[in-house]
């Protein structure tokens, strides 16, 4: 069983690895393979099954996709909200189960609402949808493929006019309706603060509200896993439902009842999937919830299994019930994490022994789940066994009872936990300085230069095998090859060489310059309406990937948010040497590679727009012109410089405001880039100004359409590369 449960899952996990699903006919041959040889080779026809299993089932999901044709058309919905709704400021977001025109997910934003959709409740409004489409950036996460695994098929906005309506009654949803029950009674109970969105998030899973500097701390500190619903929580559940079972055996008359063995079993299941699924349904809770539902099953059938096989028949319950759980960083957390506590257990008595096995544990927590945080956040810890050491038994033996506590007596009552949440919340906002002190110190964590994903999965394999086989000579090499995965830095350009790479950001423009030892940031992109700015998931994770930990100069070319909304989370999160001011006649050099400032000039009375940045930088025999958004003034003042370039960044995203035949002829670009946001209100790149582009001989490219963009200068023609050219079978195809 073991074998074929992980052949099953390997299988499904091969899928996401392909560029295209596999044809039908190919998934019918795949089969009929391993009928063929499933006496022979039962572990190769369990891994040919999981993956055409996980292909037809993504198949089905893809096949409910909005198109992409159909952007931002007004559509009038119909349908259930399908879970509690997240507010930030001015935007309430949720999720939208469509009944008409057609049955789908989708992920709306409501802006400045007069009113609050509530899980369960009814409603019919009218929507701008767009396909489920994200940015894509090297080193960032993959929207597009989170959105799937969530079930969403598009994703939108809800319009004032005409009014949205709720409608009478409710649709279901009863174990959403407890969800927000709980959420909004600790909302009631507590003032705005972090300890009441993190209380939202540790008892039903509620964590879209949780401040952005508190999630940092967590990350930075390694105790992101006991602030979300996690598998420790489900355990925690389903112990507390046997000891009141165990002691309720105890009165007089219940040894009496007949299959009490069975009651008491299915009824700890029973207790575990509600809690599980009041939760959210995490990945982490769900693998408990199998194997609490295993173990039930085995005692009930006299049987016995170890470990490792109830593991392996938890992870094929998951991946067969929804195949694309092996993207998940969660699934692969909880596994891991799991197997690797079982395999460092060891029998020890007294203090000094239950010390030394929680000190193991620890350090196999983090020899096997550092390649695993490194492939799936770009960042590690280092004083995460300090930080747990201190967290863990707080958590376990205080705040996992009174958060169960209190949400049970939430679920009795209405305002029944207040006491518990309040007491709770009393002690948490003691802890949130300590924490946030301690992820700014100047080493809390580290940040590794994207390495191959072969040898993060060697690191984690080898880890876990010397965990397993104790010989020195194993875990020399496990400990070789974690350091080899944290110390790897990618190659950086020669003399003279340097590359520019344009973050796809949306609606806005953020630039990175890299030479052999420096780096420029040229914008940081937007700001959003209700919080969070694209450098936190464009710029940021791209640096960290490329292993910079030091930004030499910052160029912000004016104030507007769509180019300086990322500044403050860049500064935050790395060193920026040297902001300066952006005025013409400013030059320096770089590794063989020339910086001037051709624009604003000194004195110039103009609008931000007018007043925008223009950096000329020149190496390797070709040259790139940097501009944000200058229009006619601007432009006519650019225009008393040499702006002839290779490479230019199409000014003011492409619009028609932008872009003057005389700039245009001036610049004469084999490359322009346009930095501009998919199915954007505004329609830039305009049609016209790319049509003028090109019949000058310039070939434009906008991130809309293709993602980051990278150009190397390395002598001879610039070599370009884009983010969407590795293709993905997920990703929708966009509108021509």
């Amino acid at each position: 069983m073991f074998q074929l449960a992980l052949a099953f899952c390997g299988g499904a996990a091969f899928l996401p690895l392909l560029p295209v699903l596999p044809p039908p006919g190919t998934l019918a041959v795949g089969l009929v393979a391993a009928l063929a040889c499933r006496r022979h080779a039962p572990a190769l026809a369990a891994a040919l099954c999981g993956l055409a299993w996980a292909a037809l089932s993504c198949m089905a999901q893809l096949a409910d996709d909005w198109s992409c044709a159909r952007g931002r058309q007004p559509v009038t919905l119909t349908g259930v909200v399908a879970a509690p709704a997240l507010w930030r400021d001015g935007r309430t977001d949720f999720d939208f189960d469509v009944r008409t025109p057609r049955r789908m997910r989708v992920r709306l934003a409501w802006y400045d609402a007069p009113d609050t959709p509530r899980a369960g409740e009814a409603w019919s409004l009218t929507a701008r949808l767009r396909c489920r489409r994200g940015l894509v950036n090297p080193g960032a996460a993959d929207r597009e493929l989170a959105l799937l695994r969530a079930g969403v098929a598009a994703t939108g906005y809800v319009l004032a006019a005409p009014a949205p309506r709720r409608l009478p009654g409710h649709a279901g949803r009863p174990v959403e309706r407890l969800r927000e029950r709980v959420a909004t009674g600790i909302a009631r109970s507590l003032p705005d603060g972090p300890s009441r969105t993190v209380l939202q998030g540790l008892s039903v899973g509620v964590r879209g509200n949780i401040p952005d500097d508190l999630w940092e701390a967590f990350a930075a500190t390694g105790v992101a896993h006991l602030m979300a619903i996690s598998g420790v929580h489900v355990t925690g559940c389903a112990l507390f439902a046997l000891w009141v079972l165990r002691c309720a055996r105890r009165l007089p008359g219940v040894r009496r009842i007949p299959r009490w063995f069975a009651i008491e079993s299915g009824s700890v299941v029973a207790v575990t999937a509600g809690y599980a699924w009041l939760s959210g349904a995490s990945a982490p809770a769900l693998r408990t919830l199998a194997m609490v539902a295993i173990a039930a099953a085995l005692r009930h059938a006299r049987r016995h299994w170890g470990v490792h096989e109830t593991l392996a028949l938890a992870a094929l319950c998951l991946v067969a019930a929804d195949p694309l759980t092996v993207t998940s960083a969660g699934f692969w957390l909880s596994f891991v994490a799991t197997a690797t506590l079982f395999a460092a257990a060891r029998g020890a008595g007294g203090a000094a022994g239950r010390v030394a096995a929680f000190v193991r544990a620890q350090a196999a927590i983090v020899a096997t789940l550092t390649p695993v945080l490194a492939a799936a956040f770009g960042r590690v810890s280092l004083v995460a066994p300090v930080a747990n050491a201190i967290a863990i038994p707080l958590f376990g033996g205080l705040l996992l009872p009174a958060v169960l506590a209190g949400t049970v007596l939430e679920l009795a009552a209405i305002g029944a936990g207040e006491p518990v949440w309040r007491t709770v919340a009393a002690l948490l906002d003691h802890a949130w300085p300590r924490l946030l002190a301690m992820s700014a110190w100047p080493l809390a964590d580290w940040t590794p230069a994207r390495v191959p994903g072969p040898l993060l999965a060697a690191a984690g394999a080898v880890s876990f095998l010397a965990l397993c086989v104790p010989l020195a000579g194993l875990r020399m090499a496990a400990a070789a090859t974690l350091v080899a995965s944290l110390s790897g830095q990618p190659p950086r350009a020669p003399q003279d060489a340097w590359s520019l790479t344009v973050l796809d950001v949306g609606q806005g423009l953020a630039a990175v310059v890299e030479t052999r030892a420096h780096t420029l940031v040229f914008d940081t992109g937007p700001r959003w309406r209700g919080g969070g700015a694209a450098a936190e998931v464009s710029l940021l994770p791209y640096l960290r990937a490329r292993g910079i930990r030091q930004v030499d100069r910052l160029v912000v070319s004016h104030p507007d948010q769509d180019h300086a909304g990322g500044v403050a989370a860049l500064v935050k999160a790395l060193a920026v040497v040297a902001s300066p001011s952006c005025r013409s006649g400013d030059r320096w050099r770089w590794d063989g590679v020339e910086f001037r400032v051709l624009h604003p000039p000194p004195g110039l009375r103009a609008s931000d727009n007018d007043a925008s940045c223009a950096l000329s930088v020149a190496g390797a025999g070709a040259r790139a012109l940097l501009l944000a958004d200058p229009e006619s003034q601007g432009e006519a003042a650019l225009l008393r410089h040499p702006v002839a370039a290779d490479v230019v960044l199409l000014p003011h995203h492409g619009s028609r405001s932008s872009s003057a035949p005389e700039l245009v002829a001036a610049v004469g670009a084999r490359l322009g880039i346009a930095s501009a946001a998919y199915g954007n209100r505004f329609g830039m790149p305009q049609g016209d100004v790319v049509a003028r582009w090109r019949a000058n001989g310039t070939t434009v490219l906008a991130t809309a359409d293709v993602g980051a963009i990278t150009v190397q200068f390395r002598g001879g023609a610039p070599a370009v590369s884009t983010a969407r050219s590795e293709r993905r079978w997920w990703r929708p195809v966009a509108a021509p």
